[in-house]
Order: C-alpha cells, then sequence, then structure tokens
C-alpha cells in the first residue's frame, strides 16, 4: 500500500469522504511556495501529495491512500470501466470555461493531474449515498434494475454524469453511445440503457419514471462543498517554481514544464536518458512492459500545445488536444470538408469514451511509431486524408507526412501539431475499420481510401487514389501496387474493378505467424471486400447493379428498444412484487462492500502469484534472492512452505497444487506467491523471481491433439443407450453424420478471485469470493494443516460468478491463507485479470460428432453422439457425461447412444459456468435438427416443430414430461411474433441485395431442474423488542437476487413489509456445510428452507396469536410471544429427496426466435431481433428474473459470437489474458430490440412457491443467435451455388462467419 499522504483537513467515515474544509487555509504564502505543496482536489477535498509517486494510478491513489473504495478496479487497461471517474479543470485556452470529461482511473496517473489547473476529481462517493439521499443517476439505475453484483455499477454510474455534466437532456443515440467503454456481465445491459435514456428530454413515459431538475444533475448536491470552490483554486494551480520538477525518488525525475521552451530544455538536458512525454498516458493499457523511464514529463501545462485553428487549407490541431477533443473540432468544421465527418466517425471507433477523453491523437501516433505493428486508426484517417505532421526539437521545426514521419529519429523531438487537409472538390473519401465487436475492439483490418476522379464523357477516370490499410503487417501501407494501376483507368468498367482486386489480392501478403490475429486468408479477403465498397461508392445508383448496391454500406444499429412482459398478483405483495434488488442503491451508490474494499489492517499484506510460462514441463529452480530485495517484500512462499497438503481441492477429489512442487501441467500454473506491504510492491517482487524449467515436452494444447494422441482421462461413466439407435439409423431413408465444435468462455467476472485472510486466536477469519465456503473451508484447513473448526469464512456477496468461484477460488483461498498462516499476519490477495485467465480454466470446450437418422419428413429415428469435452489438466470439474438429460433438449427419439470422453490438455483445469452442459448439450442437438432440415431442403423450423415432445412423453432418461408444454409455447411463440411473415420479408430481401443478408432462427428450451443435490442451513430470527427479522442462509448473493427473494418469502409469509426483514452475510459459522451456489437451484432451496423456517415459527405463534384481539400489530405479536416463552428462532436444514427414477424436480420451458442481420464482405453482423417466451411460473420477483433472463442470454449471445480464447500453439500460453483481445458483450452488442416475455398463468406445483429458476435455462436458447447468423450465411452461399450443409462452430467470430460467406473477389461485380 502507498505511503499515506499528507490529507487536508479529510475525514473518512464508512468509505464516504466528508468535505469539511474547517481550517483549511489556501493562501501558499502562508503554506510556503506552491512548489512545496502539490495539491490533488478529490470531491471537494484538497490533498498534498507530495509524498506520493506521480506515477501512481489515480485508482490506486483513491483505494489505497484516500480510502474511496466505490470506484473499483479490475483489468487495469482501461477496458472494463468500472474505474471511472470525472475530473473537471479549467480550459487552458478558453479563459472562464471548463473541461468535464470521464476517465479510466487506472490509467491516470496522478502527477498528470498536477498540470490541470482548478482541477477536480468526483467519485461515486461524491453524487450521493443511502444515508444522505442518491443522486438521480444512482436512484434511477437501481430502480430500473440496472444493477445486479453491483460491481460494475459505480463505472455506469460516472461515466453517465459525465455525459449529463455535458449535456443535461442528451439524446437517446447519445446516451447509448456513452457507454462504449463500461462491461457489466450480469444485467445483459438493457435495463442500464433505459435506466440512463430516462434522462433524455424526450424519452416516452415508461422510462421517465420521475422527473427531476435539469440543476440536480449539474452538480453533486448531497457532498460536495461547491461554494468553497472559489476560494481554494489557487491551491491546484500547476505547479510553479524555476525548476519544473514535481518529483526525483528512486531514479526517476517527473517534471512539469509549462512553456515549450521549458520543454526542449528538459529534453535537450536529458537526452541519455530514457524519457517518457506524458498526456494521457493511456498507451500503458496496451504496451504495459514499455519502459523502463527516468524521465516524465508532462505536457499538459503547455499551453501552446491545445491551439486549434481553422486555417484556408485544413484544420490545424496541436498535440496536446484529446481524441474526445479532436473528434469535436471535426465535427464543428465538418461544413468545411466531407472528409471531417469521415474521419470523426472513424476515431469515434478508437478504444473507448474515456480513453479518448484522455488520450491524445500525438500519443496514439506515437505508440505507431514505436510498435509499428500497432493498429492505429489515427494513422490511417490521417494518412488517407494527407495530414501532415510538425515536428519540433530545440534547433528546428519540420512538417512530414504520416510515411515520413514513421522513420524520423523522435529523440528529443516532439510532435507539435498535424494539420489535415481539406478535400478537394473532386475527391471522394471513406474510411473502414471491422472490429471483432462494434464497440471498444482493436481492428481486423482497417482502411480509408481517397480518391480523384475525372469524368470524360461516359468514363470516369481515375486522377489519384490512395489506399490505406492497417492489420494486414506491420510494413503494408499503402496499397502501391494497386494504386498505380488504378491510375488513369475508367471506374464505370467491371475490367478495371477486377484488374485492380487482381493487383491488390497479389500485393497484400498478410502476416500469418501471429495467432492473436485473424486468419490471413480472412484479413486478405477483408481487405479487398473493403475496397469493393469504396469502389462502388464512387458509382451512382444508376451505374451500380440493383443487387450489388448495399455492398456499399456498413451495417447501421439503431438506438435499442425492448419490451418486458409478466404478470404479477398484487394480492400476493411482497411475494411476486416486481422490485429492485435490495442493496442496489448500496451497489449504485458505491457503498457495497466488496472483500477488496474492506480497509486493510494495520501491517496487512498484499500477494501476487508467479506463474510458470512453461507447461508440460518441470521446474528446475526457484530464484527470489533479488525479488526479496524490493522494498516491503515479505516473502517468496513455495511449495515447500506450505504446513498442510499441497492442494486445493480436498479429497476425494484429485489433487490441484497450490503451488506446483515440480510438475508444470500447464503454462500459467502457479508455483510461487509473492507477499509484500502493497500490491505494487509484490507485483514488482514478481518481475524479480527467476524460474528455470527442465524436462519440457511439446505439450498438448488442442482437442484434436488430445484425441489423435489418446490423451484421455478414466471414462467418466458408461454413457447412455436407449433402444438400439445403430439399427434405427442403419434402416432409416435418410442419414447423415457431422461435427460440431463448442469453444470456451471465460466468466469474466468484474470482481477477479479474490480472499483475504486474518489470523486470529481462534484459527481464521476468512473473506473469500467463494461460491461454495463448505469446499473452500475443507481445502483452507487442508492446506494449513489445521481442523475445519479452526476457519471462519464469510460471503457477503461476490462481483459476479457464474461457475468460476465454485471450487476455483479455492486456489487464491488456500494460497493467502497459506501466507497468513507463514507469516502470522493478515494477508490479501486479489488477482489481476491476466493472472487470473491465465492461472484459472474457463468454460469447457467441446468436439461432438454425431450420426443421425431420420425419415423423409423430418422425424428422428435414432441418434448417437460422441461428447469430446476438453477437461484440461484436472478432471475434478468435470461435466462431461453428467448432463446428457440435457442432450434431447424438447425433442422425441427413441433411440439414443451418448459416449462421454474427457481429454486430457496441458491447459488450466476447465470449470463450470453458467449452464455449464446443458448449454453445449443443446447446442448439439440443434445443430443435428438444422442438419436433417439442411439434408431434406425443409425449414428447421418446421423440422423442429415435427420433432417436438408432448404432454406425456418419456425422455431417453426414462422421465415421463406429465407438464409439457413446448408444442403450445412454440406454435404460440411463432404466431406472436410473426415467424412466417417475416421470412417472407427476409426472403425478398435476401433475393434483392447480394451483400448484405438477413437470417431468422427459432430454438425451444425444455430445461430439467434438479434439487437433490443442493443442501442449505437457514435460519430466521424474530427480535422480541421490534420484530424485525434477521435471516441467514447457505447461499451466496453473487447478482441473482437470491437475498431479495429469500426476503420477500420471509416477509410474505410473516405478512410483514420487506423492510422489516434483514439478510444477513453468509458464513461458515451460521450455515456450516452448505452446497455450492450455482445450477440456478440456490435462490428457489433457500427460499424453501426460509419459508419452512417461517412457516415453523406461525405454528409456534399461533396459539398466543389466537389469545390476542384480531388485527393485533405483528411488534406486539412478537413481544406477546417472547413473554410467555416462545422460541422466536427457527432453523430448516434444506436438502429435498431425489424424485422418483431420479427424474428432474421440474422441466422448463422456453422459445427463442432471433433474427439477424450480415454485411457479407465483412462478417459484420448484429441481432435485429429477439423475442424470448420463457416459462419462469408464477416469478417470484418478476424485475429478478427479467433481469436474469436477459443477462443469461447475453452472455450466452457472447459465447457464441464473439468470446475466443486463443492459445499459443506451440505452449499452450493464454494469448489473449485481457480485455484488449477478449471480447465479451458490450452495450451495442445486445439485441437492437430485445423482448422478453414470461409465461402467463403458469404456476409451477412442483416449485417454490409456484416458480421456477430463471438463471441458467435462458442461456441455452442463445445459440439461436448463432444459428439466425448462419441462415444469412446460407442465403450468402446460395448466391454462389453452394447450397450443401455445412457446420458453424462456437464461438461464430466476426472473422469466422465471413469465411463461411465464401467470399470470392472474382465474384465482385458493378
Amino acid at each position: 500500500m502507498a505511503a499515506k499522504s499528507d490529507v487536508i483537513k479529510v475525514q473518512v467515515r464508512n468509505n464516504m469522504e466528508t468535505v469539511s474544509l474547517q481550517g483549511q487555509n489556501c493562501d501558499p504564502a502562508e503554506e510556503g511556495s506552491a512548489s512545496k505543496r502539490l495539491i490533488l482536489r478529490v470531491n471537494g477535498v484538497l490533498h498534498d501529495v507530495k509524498d506520493e509517486d506521480p506515477q501512481m494510478s489515480l485508482a490506486e491513489y483513491l483505494r489505497s491512500v484516500l480510502q474511496l473504495c466505490g470506484t473499483k478496479t479490475m483489468c487495469h487497461e482501461g477496458g472494463c470501466g468500472c474505474c471511472v471517474v470525472v475530473v473537471e479543470y479549467d480550459n487552458p485556452v478558453k479563459s472562464g470555461k471548463r473541461i468535464i470529461k470521464s476517465i479510466n482511473s487506472c490509467l491516470f496517473p496522478i502527477g498528470s493531474l498536477l498540470s490541470l489547473k482548478n482541477h477536480h476529481v468526483i467519485t461515486v462517493e461524491a453524487l450521493g449515498s443511502v444515508k444522505k439521499g442518491l443522486h438521480p443517476i444512482q436512484q434511477r439505475l437501481a430502480d430500473y434494475n440496472g444493477s445486479q453484483c453491483g460491481f460494475c455499477s459505480p463505472g455506469f454510474v460516472m461515466q453517465m454524469y459525465g455525459l449529463l455534466k455535458n449535456n443535461a437532456t442528451p439524446s437517446s443515440q447519445e446516451v447509448e453511445d456513452n457507454f462504449d467503454g463500461n462491461v457489466c456481465r450480469c444485467t445483459g445491459y438493457r435495463s442500464i440503457l433505459d435506466a440512463m435514456k430516462s434522462f433524455e428530454k424526450d424519452s416516452d413515459t415508461r422510462l421517465r419514471r420521475s422527473l427531476i431538475d435539469i440543476e440536480d444533475l449539474k452538480s453533486c448536491p448531497k457532498t460536495c462543498n461547491w461554494s468553497y470552490l472559489d476560494k481554494v483554486a489557487s491551491c491546484t494551480d500547476p505547479a510553479g517554481g524555476t525548476t519544473d520538477m514535481l518529483f526525483s525518488k528512486d531514479g526517476i525525475k517527473w517534471y512539469q514544464p509549462t512553456t515549450l521552451t521549458r520543454l526542449y530544455l528538459l529534453m535537450h538536458e536529458h537526452s541519455s536518458e530514457a524519457i517518457k512525454l506524458v498526456h494521457g498516458d493511456t498507451a500503458k493499457g496496451v504496451y504495459k512492459r514499455d519502459g523502463p523511464y527516468e524521465v516524465l514529463i508532462d505536457l499538459k501545462g503547455i499551453p501552446d500545445l491545445y491551439v486549434v485553428t481553422m486555417e484556408p487549407s485544413g484544420l490545424k490541431v496541436s498535440s496536446n488536444i484529446s481524441l474526445s477533443s479532436l473528434i469535436g473540432y471535426l465535427k464543428q468544421y465538418s461544413d468545411q470538408s466531407p472528409s471531417y465527418s469521415i474521419i470523426a466517425r472513424h476515431l469515434l471507433k478508437v478504444a473507448n469514451g474515456p480513453v479518448r477523453n484522455a488520450g491524445g491523437w500525438a500519443g496514439n501516433l506515437m505508440m505507431k511509431w514505436k510498435h509499428r505493428d500497432f493498429v492505429s486508426d489515427v494513422f490511417v484517417a490521417f494518412e488517407v486524408a494527407d495530414a501532415k505532421v510538425t515536428i519540433s526539437d530545440i534547433a528546428n521545426v519540420k512538417t512530414y507526412t504520416l510515411m515520413q514521419f514513421l522513420d524520423v529519429n523522435m529523440q528529443g523531438k516532439i510532435l507539435l501539431y498535424v494539420e489535415i487537409p481539406k478535400l478537394a472538390e473532386d475527391e471522394k473519401m471513406n474510411s473502414y475499420k471491422i472490429m471483432p465487436r462494434m464497440q471498444n475492439a482493436h481492428t481486423y483490418v482497417s482502411a480509408g481510401f481517397r480518391a480523384q476522379i475525372r469524368v470524360w464523357g461516359k468514363k470516369q477516370l481515375v486522377e489519384y487514389i490512395s489506399m490505406v490499410y492497417t492489420g494486414i503487417s506491420k510494413t503494408f501501407i499503402h496499397a502501391v501496387a494497386t494504386e498505380k494501376y488504378l491510375q488513369g483507368k475508367d471506374i464505370t468498367s467491371n475490367v478495371t474493378l477486377q484488374g485492380a482486386l487482381t493487383t491488390l489480392c497479389k500485393e497484400i501478403i498478410p502476416d500469418s505467424r501471429d495467432p492473436l490475429l485473424a486468419s490471413a486468408a480472412y484479413r486478405k479477403t477483408l481487405a479487398l471486400g473493403l475496397f469493393y465498397k469504396f469502389y462502388l461508392s464512387l458509382l451512382s445508383d444508376d451505374a451500380i447493379s440493383p443487387c450489388n448496391r448495399s455492398a456499399r454500406y456498413t451495417l447501421e444499429r439503431p438506438v435499442s428498444t425492448g419490451k418486458q412482459t409478466f404478470s404479477s398478483i398484487p394480492e400476493e405483495y411482497p411475494l411476486t412484487k416486481p422490485m429492485p434488488k435490495l442493496s442496489a442503491h448500496l451497489q449504485t451508490s458505491g457503498e457495497a462492500q466488496f472483500i477488496d474494499d474492506i480497509l486493510p489492517l494495520p501491517h496487512e499484506l498484499f500477494a501476487v502469484f508467479v506463474l510458470s510460462t512453461a507447461g508440460n514441463a518441470s521446474i528446475g529452480n526457484i530464484d527470489s534472492t533479488v525479488a526479496m530485495t524490493v522494498p516491503g517484500a515479505a516473502a517468496v512462499l513455495k511449495a515447500k512452505d506450505i504446513p498442510g497438503s499441497n492442494t486445493f481441492m480436498p479429497p476425494p477429489n484429485q489433487v490441484e497444487e497450490i503451488f506446483s512442487s515440480g510438475p508444470l501441467l500447464y503454462v500459467g500454473q502457479p508455483i510461487a506467491l509473492c507477499v509484500a506491504d502493497s500490491q505494487h510492491h509484490a507485483r514488482q517482487m514478481v518481475e524479480e523471481v527467476k524460474v528455470t524449467y527442465q524436462d519440457q515436452k511439446p505439450p498438448i494444447v488442442t482437442l484434436d491433439e488430445a484425441i489423435e494422441k489418446k490423451s484421455f482421462y478414466p471414462s467418466p461413466g458408461p454413457g447412455l443407450l436407449v433402444g438400439d439407435p445403430a439399427c434405427a439409423i442403419s434402416i432409416s431413408p435418410c442419414k447423415v453424420e457431422g461435427e460440431i465444435r463448442a469453444g470456451e468462455q471465460y466468466h469474466f467476472h468484474m470482481e477477479t478471485q479474490i480472499c483475504r485472510c486474518v489470523p486470529t486466536e481462534d484459527g481464521l477469519d476468512v473473506q473469500a469470493a467463494s461460491q461454495w465456503l463448505d469446499l473452500t473451508q475443507q481445502a483452507i484447513a487442508g492446506a494449513i494443516g489445521v481442523q475445519v473448526k479452526d476457519i471462519s469464512i464469510t460471503a457477503k456477496r461476490l462481483g459476479g460468478a457464474y461457475g468460476g468461484k465454485a471450487s476455483r477460488a479455492n486456489l487464491v483461498a488456500c494460497a493467502v491463507a497459506v501466507a497468513a498462516t507463514v507469516l502470522h499476519r493478515p494477508v490479501r490477495c486479489m488477482m489481476d485479470l491476466s493472472t487470473n485467465m491465465k492461472a484459472i480454466g474457463k468454460r469447457h470446450s467441446y468436439i461432438f460428432k454425431y450420426k443421425v437418422g431420420f425419415n423423409k419428413d423430418g422425424t428422428l429415428n435414432g441418434i448417437i453422439i460422441t461428447y469430446y469435452c476438453d477437461n484440461g489438466s484436472s478432471p475434478n470439474d468435470n461435466e462431461v457425461g453428467e448432463s446428457f438429460m440435457f442432450s434431447d433438449n424438447a425433442y422425441k427419439c427413441a433411440n439414443w447412444q451418448l459416449i462421454p470422453v474427457a481429454l486430457k490438455t496441458n491447459r488450466a483445469a476447465h470449470t463450470w459456468c453458467r449452464a455449464p452442459g446443458s448449454k453445449p448439450n443443446i447446442f448439439v442437438i440443434e445443430t443435428i435438427l438444422e442438419h436433417v432440415a439442411k439434408f431434406l431442403s425443409m425449414d428447421p423450423i418446421a423440422v423442429k416443430q415435427k420433432n417436438l415432445y408432448a404432454r406425456g412423453d418419456t425422455t431417453p432418461m426414462g422421465f415421463l414430461l406429465p407438464y409439457c408444454s413446448i408444442q403450445d409455447l412454440y406454435s404460440s411463440q411463432l404466431r406472436k411474433v410473426d415467424v412466417a411473415g417475416r421470412l417472407q420479408a427476409i426472403k425478398k430481401f435476401n433475393a434483392n441485395n447480394r451483400w448484405k443478408k438477413k437470417g431468422l432462427a427459432v430454438v425451444p428450451l425444455k430445461y430439467c431442474m434438479y434439487w437433490s443435490f443442493g443442501c442449505y442451513l437457514c435460519t430466521v430470527s424474530i427480535f422480541a423488542s421490534d420484530g424485525s427479522v434477521i435471516v441467514s442462509h447457505g447461499g451466496i448473493e453473487s447478482g441473482q437476487g437470491l437475498n431479495t427473494k429469500v426476503a420477500q418469502v420471509c416477509a410474505y409469509v410473516f405478512e410483514i413489509s420487506v423492510e422489516n426483514v434483514s439478510i444477513k452475510p453468509t458464513t461458515t459459522n451460521t450455515s456450516p456445510n452448505s452446497s455450492a451456489t450455482g445450477a440456478s437451484i440456490t435462490s428457489e432451496l433457500n427460499c424453501l428452507g426460509v419459508q419452512n423456517c417461517c412457516k415453523l415459527l406461525r405454528k409456534r405463534m399461533r396459539p398466543v396469536k389466537d389469545k390476542l384481539p384480531p388485527g393485533t400489530p405483528w411488534k406486539d405479536l412478537v413481544a406477546a410471544c417472547f413473554k410467555v416463552k416462545v422460541n422466536l428462532t427457527a432453523q430448516d436444514w434444506v436438502w429435498p429427496d431425489p424424485q422418483p427414477r431420479d427424474a428432474p424436480q421440474y422441466n422448463s420451458y422456453g422459445v427463442t426466435v432471433a433474427e439477424a442481420d450480415l454485411d457479407v464482405l465483412t462478417g459484420e453482423n448484429q441481432i435485429n431481433q429477439v423475442d424470448i417466451l420463457f416459462d419462469c411460473g408464477e416469478s417470484m420477483n418478476p424485475d429478478i428474473d427479467i433481469g436474469q433472463v436477459e443477462g443469461a442470454f447475453v452472455m450466452g449471445m457472447g459465447y457464441w459470437l464473439m468470446e475466443k480464447m486463443i492459445y499459443d500453439p506451440k505452449t499452450g500460453a493464454v494469448l489473449n489474458a485481457g480485455t484488449w483481445d477478449y471480447k465479451p458483450p458490450f452495450s451495442k452488442s445486445i439485441p437492437v430490440n430485445f423482448n422478453i416475455e414470461l409465461l402467463k398463468n403458469a404456476p409451477n406445483p412442483m416449485g417454490v412457491l409456484r416458480s421456477k429458476a430463471s438463471g441458467e435455462p435462458p442461456q441455452c436458447m442463445s445459440c439461436v443467435t448463432l444459428f439466425a447468423v448462419k441462415r444469412a450465411i446460407e442465403a450468402a452461399r446460395e448466391d454462389i451455388g453452394q447450397n450443401t450443409y455445412f457446420p458453424l462452430n462456437g464461438p461464430a467470430t466476426v472473422d469466422a462467419i465471413q469465411t463461411n460467406c465464401l467470399v470470392d473477389y472474382q465474384n465482385f461485380s458493378i
């Protein structure tokens, strides 16, 4: 932890900063010169940071020094948005004006604030609190059910606050555009967007639930003493003095010059040292290992570098202008040149809003200068516009083209400004960026084109053309040969088009060595397709074939909409009442405390894992000598230091070592733990640990390699055999066989793996982010060699989990417990995102091989499926063979053979992930029905309907379906959303458009819900003094609304208000032996347990109640019971017995229809509409269940369309361990029109209070989005005569989709 700063009259209570400035004197003359006092203002309070490292991130300063923990951190690379804060400061060139912007505090160094005059950092704590009153943004986000786990909520609040401070009445489009840097894994975004769009002045009454005063949006009226602003203004002037030096320590100097002359002198003075020029410092989010630097010079205090002028020749922009400001100027002057709007649109696709707010165009170009493989969209946009940069040093000022700039020796030089010329009247320009995701993603290929066309009779001749690319290779920028070929050619001729494409095809040679990049073939075809788009855009409509005109346009996403349909029963309230989570307001205000928000104890230590860089090898030696010289170093713990058993999976599980004792199973396996007095020092220690390896062998990285080498775990079970499928297939008139794949998925819980252990006189007090406290308790006890009774674990809330914190949470918990035990000090460890993604396994990946026999009408006769499932380096969390009850989904077939094969690879052991087993099993049977339909040239929708179960049918597992309603739901949903009419419209659209296609798909669902493996201890206690109730249960609140439903059930049974019920944190002391939270049953079973407790208490209270007058208040009834010695505490141990023949407790049903748009040339796609009909029984809380349906579905969309894990094919190392290359859905990834209906009048007689689970079943229908895209691909293939079946593996990323379209430039025509 950083050293404590000199805080100027700041008080901290309950993590909320007060703003009392009593006694603060702001006259620098009385305190010494400004150069001796380095002042930051945070939430209206001044802090002297003269003793802090200016390189410290603002997030670390806020959390570790000021202990303002509302601001969260996760990725530390500006890619998740949970660290967003707002910064205000004086406009350096417009007197009296303020600049207000949101930034990623994880990237922004505190030293950078010091050059911003009258700066003011605003965090979520300043906006409001539950006790003092919430800001309207916080209130609405909670009220709209836009916060589930709550970890991301402060970031969304602050991002919206930054927007409203600049524009109090934004449009819906501006609101949606605003969240291109914020990730939410829980909600599916729709509820968040609805909450934020309610501030739009023209929002409909459904969104605008309450009106607010615009002035409330412009300020923080709850806690900030804004009237004090003028009095303290001079305290945050840029530091003065003659040396410009802010900091000099440990060989590092930080300067803050205020003139260009001082800057040149400093650069000349330190010309022999490594210098870093600092503006937004966002580059470290991409190139984390750049450096080290001895001299850092902050440029933001130099007014001359903020000048922007519109010259006759073009726009002149100085180098301190941020990307966001540049975009603003380009839009402002768009009437001067059409190219300015094009550049602005392109730059809006660079990174995200907070990064663009902090980072500048000059820094982006310098990244390209230093790293030639950097895919700089700024470079592409500037180069195609023929922009020129002016560079200066202490002696010279010179102007260069962008191409020349790449070869300039920049030592001692700075970028002064860029000049962006206007387009000539006969010039046309456009640019394109094709990304794995619509927002916040680096490019596959970006391209810019500018051409000058001369009309000569009926011909249009190319006078000049510029073709600029990035993403091909680090050396390929201009398509020089194609530019030369086109000169003087007539673009109305197909001969010219094909000649240019042929030339371009020859000169584009994509780099194929980097496994992180999309395939060379895709990038080449994409580059040709982008040129084709621009080529057609040069021609008028009447010159282009009608079917080709769509090639010119990119997919345009409209503002998203959605409808949520459900019913509730007011007479049963609070049960069935749609209401936000109980903790929603705490979450949106940033007051909800997660483990890393707990303030450190004196002498508390911080730990970071050392990971192996070799797999399928063994450790030679671990040298920690240098690591122990790092300031604050406490220990480097290894396998030999573990006092108990070296495994984080207690018996009877197979051993999984906490720290490798020698054998290394995969790259990324933990081999040691560095422990220090701060996380920063612990990270420094990790860099200094030297590890040697021996006995290295080629690892088994892929599933194909495992199958080829027969790398199998012992059989996970006998599989399933029903009837005689082989015979049924052989005698069937029709038969097909095939293979389909489903990849891995990182859980992407916003709170990464974390644990904190505090030694006590009774053993260890543990705060663990675990879904399974009983297993974690056993694991810790075994690791440190004590009895389970000595380990006390608490889990108040998790910042997301999705299965990733069930067994895998044990790794960090055991490591921290070992450290706390060995060192006799409190220790915490929060994995950074990269470590989490490398050390911890993901969702299991599969290869499915199948054979199917069927009749000519599509009815199924026999099915044989072999499931090859990658378990990674351990089979402990194996799921294959245990999920066959999902393999039939909703389809009847008399003959089945299901064969499970567990593969062993040199990857981290894979684990359960939301809807484990069920999601891939349902995907493969859906694929089979799709294959059958294609073979028969039938519509898959009809084939699926033909095979649906009927009421009274029996499943392959032998289970009767007495309540099966899937046939009615299926036909009802098809009618309700007009599938027939939409299919006709799609058919017409596809016939008229060669390069844009649409597709529609339907997926039904039968989801088996089992209770018998869940066990939880529930306790309900009533306080005699006032009748209030406390509840403890064995489940873990991780965003699913468990605590809220439990409170509703308790209040319903007692007939009291929910406000009288408090749910206490789950602990192993109050709920020992409880099973894992997961499988969608935890809410149900704990509600059942609490219901049983309440019924027992009501039974005890009944005799007393009968003696009291009718209508006696609850409080008086409780007091009366206490007086006659009634026990006001009840417990229930919930562990349901299995149903006969191990049948499911019940089945959930659903039908989902999805419609997709596809750009054939690029592979870009969007899901235009999704309509989900889901059987949730009689929902206990429709708001929560709708949120679960949406969140599950969107997470599933990510799995099927975006989230691809990438491994080094030679070593098995995870290559995309971060937000730069791993792409979960963002807010513009969700369906444009997202409609959810909970089935009405469908009480569940086998459920708790007639309800059904909602957390996982809807995710199993998310593959409908992949199939909708596949329909569009099929339409594209039909245009070139390719009408045969093809598999579309998951994830079907943008590049894979385009590749399956079989795009061939020889088919391009005018």
